[in-house]
């Protein structure tokens, strides 16, 4: 082949003039920027949910629509940091939802006044959240600190259906009378946001549009995602002082001295396998634990409502046989491929007694031990707390003791959920991914 040495020769030029005019970011040896974007970490987390998907003779959200008017929904972080953003959904919306304005509050002292922070979406006071889509805001630079209580309120100018919601608050959600009231100390008008139980009459508080709250900070933590059923969204526990289990794990964590996050991906009636309050575990495992920023560890406590709602115990809502341990095994084999694949951990907790509830049969106890005994002894997980130890009457271990059951026999109180925490090995989430990556291959 013949070579054009004059040819060669411009093309050696050009090519050094162009690097020289390209971008730094586009040069192989350029530095990072100085600057780098923060590392960003979930702080605080509530499941959204499709409000027509709750059975209407059981439970009905105490308001249908709003009109020109301000939600203010209080919340507690878990880790704390200097800039904040807010992630709203409407994502079983099926038309776009508008935000008029948004604001975030905080007092630095318990009881002082509140310093109100206006909420941005690309620079925009407001903003439409297309249907079934979520929408994040721009960061505000907020200094919090951990376990902080914070407002988070939101101007819905228009006539809007409620569609996405969580089921369990345990915090206060009010709503205005008429007006854009997200920068006032007060609701004028205000009425409380909850779910009535139809059956008793019992009403609590939900949570509405809201569905994430992450930080930036200094040091960026790693979070531990709580991914469950109601028993992880604290039924049971005292409203509105923060005794879920995975409330009391943050406070262990935090005592501890370990940069670590805990957030509540908990929605009450879940199932592994099958849809119904909330869309199945399998089918929001993506959004609810591999898609949250700074995202480490999962502890996942599901399949006690796969076995309970088996049997035809709500006709039309539940299959008519009784589950077998093999599918609920087969659905946590799914979530830990997932999981690995994205490398992250995964714990499993094996699920409490539920002998005395209304779900409970001989049939469906022998399923919850199968499933419980694969779970301590497959070794298929990173980690594995016995949760089912801990809540068991030793005398009868098909009951919760006595001293941990909310009432119902279900469900934990305060005490119980706090000796679930307490079971937790810190170790456990705080292992090198390397050793996850290594005990995958492994147990495959």
């Amino acid at each position: 082949m013949h070579f054009n040495i004059r040819k060669a020769a411009v093309i050696a030029v050009a090519c050094a003039f162009a690097y020289a005019l390209a971008p730094s970011s586009f040069r192989a040896e350029a530095k990072p920027a100085k600057s780098a974007a923060p590392g960003w970490y979930a702080s605080w987390t509530a499941s959204p949910f499709d409000v027509r998907t709750l059975p209407p003779k059981i439970f009905a959200p105490s308001v249908d629509t709003l009109s020109n008017q301000t939600v203010r929904q209080i919340i507690t972080i878990s880790r704390g940091g200097s800039q904040v953003r807010v992630r709203f959904s409407n994502e079983f919306g099926k038309t776009a939802l508008h935000i008029g304005a948004a604001a975030l509050g905080y007092s630095p002292s318990k009881g002082g006044p509140v310093q109100r922070t206006a909420l941005t979406f690309g620079g925009a006071s407001s903003a439409s959240v297309s249907a079934e889509a979520p929408l994040v805001s721009d960061p505000v630079s907020v200094r919090l600190p951990d376990r902080a209580e914070i407002e988070i309120s939101i101007y819905l100018p228009d006539q809007t259906a409620i569609s996405t919601i969580h089921l369990l608050g345990l915090q206060p959600s009010t709503i205005s009378g008429p007006g854009n009231y997200v920068m006032a100390d007060t609701l004028p008008g205000a009425v409380p946001f909850e779910i009535v139980e139809q059956m008793h009459g019992t009403k609590f508080p939900a949570r509405l549009i809201i569905s994430e709250v992450d930080l930036a900070g200094a040091a960026p933590a790693r979070t531990v995602v709580a991914f469950g059923d109601s028993i992880t969204d604290g039924m049971g526990s005292t409203p509105d002082v923060s005794r879920r289990w995975p409330d009391d794990l943050e406070r262990r964590i935090v005592q501890a001295k370990l940069n670590l996050a805990v957030i509540n991906q908990g929605i009450g009636g879940n199932q592994i396998l099958a849809n119904g309050l909330g869309v199945s575990a399998l089918a929001r495992f993506d959004r609810d634990v591999l898609a949250v920023p700074g995202a480490s560890t999962v502890i996942i406590l599901e399949g006690i409502n796969d076995i309970g709602f088996s049997g035809g115990m709500v006709p039309g809502f539940s299959r008519p046989d009784i589950i077998p341990a093999e599918e609920i095994i087969q659905g946590y084999r799914q979530l830990i491929a997932r999981t690995h694949a994205h490398g992250l951990r995964i714990i499993a907790a094996t699920m409490t007694p539920f002998a005395g509830s209304p779900a409970f049969t001989p049939e469906k106890e022998a399923v919850r031990l199968a499933v419980n005994n694969w779970i301590r002894t497959s070794r298929a997980f990173d980690a594995m707390v016995d949760f089912d130890l801990v809540a068991k009457d030793p005398q009868h271990p098909e009951k919760l003791k006595t001293e941990y059951d909310a009432g119902d026999h279900i469900h934990l109180n305060d005490a119980g959920y706090e000796a679930m925490a307490a079971a937790v090995p810190l170790s456990a989430l705080t292992r090198s991914h390397a050793k996850t990556a290594k005990r995958a291959r492994h147990h495959r």
